[in-house]
């Protein structure tokens, strides 16, 4: 009789990505940007309608230059 010692697999680290932001970097290259255009760019259907709101402030927030 044989016995096979069960395979461990090694957690995998994870890098998070912020959606947020990567949407906000697109919105500010281009400013006039569409649905369609986050979609082609890639994000999903669920991203977009979960980081949109966040995504625009964000973008407004960094276009926005403070005068001291």
């Amino acid at each position: 009789m044989q016995t096979h010692l069960p395979i461990i697999e090694q957690p995998r680290s994870a890098i998070g990505r912020d959606i947020a932001a990567e949407m906000a970097s697109f919105m500010r290259a281009h400013p006039s940007c569409t649905y369609d255009d986050l979609r082609a760019e890639g994000f999903s259907a669920r991203q977009i309608s979960r980081y949109q709101l966040e995504a625009k402030n964000l973008a407004d927030r960094l276009s926005t230059r403070r005068v001291a």
